[in-house]
């Protein structure tokens, strides 16, 4: 692995570091929002209304989803993630062993790996099905535990459930890696996945932090974009 490899993963994996140098929360969740907001406008990210889901899909530049509610009135909390299945098909991956709650939709060139997060029950505003920023508002409000925040890199993160994350910088201007997709790889490996080769992807150990401040370190692969 060349150096620069070496230096881009580390930096990657240092985003990944939830619960470190935390700010106080309500200014945790202000300025994820804002950032959130400058995401969406970046070159390459796309945000759309998905009306018959009542929820929003943000799209990165290499097609990987997020998609959250902000119907008002099914009140859905249900998160999904999707991206290409054909790498992961192609390391090996035999979609029957996948776990409740993800699996492989579409063939060919539409095959697509979804992974879906129920939150359970919670309150969306008005400005929700008008105003993406408005619903991840609404997300964070009736979930704050998902939302978290490294100080030392300037990265907000959602953390999915399963070791999954969806992360984004708080300034892209003075952060190369503006999106993260961040995969538990252990339930791809049990399904038979080559989880070391997985084109696109970067497996590496990554350095975590629980929530009483025990530092460790989880495998994850990850698939990161510069926006600007």
């Amino acid at each position: 692995m060349s150096v620069t490899r070496i230096l881009t993963v580390s930096l990657v994996l240092a985003a990944v570091v939830f619960g470190a140098a935390l700010v106080a929360p309500d200014a945790v969740a202000v300025h994820a929002v804002r950032s959130y907001d400058a995401l969406l406008h970046a070159p390459e990210v796309s945000v759309a209304r998905n009306d018959a889901a009542g929820a929003w899909v943000l799209t990165s530049p290499g097609g990987e989803t997020l998609t959250f509610g902000g119907d008002t009135a099914a009140g859905s909390n249900e998160l999904v993630v999707t991206f290409d299945a054909r790498p992961f098909l192609a390391a090996g991956l035999d979609p029957s062993l996948l776990p409740a709650g993800s699996q492989v939709e579409g063939h060919g060139s539409s095959a697509r790996v979804v992974m879906r997060y129920d939150k359970g029950a919670g309150s969306f505003s008005d400005g929700a099905d008008s105003q993406p920023v408005q619903a991840l508002q609404d997300l964070v409000r009736n979930h704050r535990m998902m939302l978290g925040y490294h100080a030392a890199l300037g990265h907000f993160g959602l953390e999915l459930g399963g070791g999954n994350m969806v992360e984004w910088a708080q300034d892209q201007h003075a952060n190369d890696k503006d999106v993260v997709f961040v995969l538990n790889p252990q339930p791809f490996a049990d399904a038979g996945v080559d989880v070391a080769n997985v084109q696109g992807w970067v497996l590496a150990d990554v350095p975590v932090m629980d929530a009483q401040g025990r530092k460790s370190t989880a495998r994850k692969l990850l698939r990161f974009y510069n926006l600007v």
